[in-house]
């Protein structure tokens, strides 16, 4: 990874005034400018509100939703997205409120909402394993332009690449096709951990 590239990561991870714009270099290295990446997010913070069975996903009320420090959390990833000049081409997100939440607060639109990305405590493992399945496929496929950013839930992240993220963490990963991908580093509020 280059010192470039680095800054770069360290910068968009750390998600404080004290990584300024200015603090970056000028523009994004061309290989994330050109895209190619997929960064899967973990939702924002949330409520600890209790969630022991799926009910109508078009509800919030009954869901875990941001608190406070969620919603800030996810406008500041969007900020240094922006601030960098990241291109985020595909948006997509889980159908619970608290990932289309992230989602656009971070990046000032609607999501699409794929189904593929639902996880919740209360499948099967069956079920859960047919997630897994799909997320791993998502991950190798190459983006057809620009970056995806995909906004889920840890569980399922962790069943593919045995990486645990907590709330408003994420991982960049570089598709290879073929149903491969390499996690080339991960995204949290303290920094980056470049992947070898």
């Amino acid at each position: 990874m280059t010192p470039r590239r680095s800054l770069l990561l360290l910068c968009l991870a750390a998600m404080t005034p004290a990584c300024s714009p200015d603090a970056a270099p000028t523009g994004a290295p061309a290989d994330l400018q050109r895209g190619g990446y997929i960064v899967y997010l973990r939702h924002a913070e949330t409520a600890t509100t209790p969630e022991p069975a799926v009910r109508d996903l078009a509800d919030c009320a009954w869901q875990r939703n941001l608190n406070a420090q969620g919603r800030a959390q996810a406008g500041a990833i969007g900020a240094r997205f922006r601030a960098l000049d990241i291109p985020v081409t595909t948006l997509e997100s889980s159908p619970f409120c608290r990932a289309v939440q992230t989602a656009e607060l971070a990046f000032g639109r609607k999501p699409t909402i794929d189904s593929g990305l639902f996880y919740h405590v209360s499948q099967s493992p069956a079920q859960i394993a047919a997630g897994v399945a799909w997320l791993k496929e998502r991950l190798s496929r190459p983006p057809a332009s620009g970056n995806t950013v995909l906004v889920g839930h840890a569980p399922p992240f962790k069943g593919v690449t045995g990486i645990e993220l907590a709330e408003g963490q994420g991982a960049i990963a570089k598709p290879n096709g073929a149903g491969s991908f390499r996690v080339v580093a991960l995204i949290s509020g303290n920094g980056i951990s470049p992947r070898p």
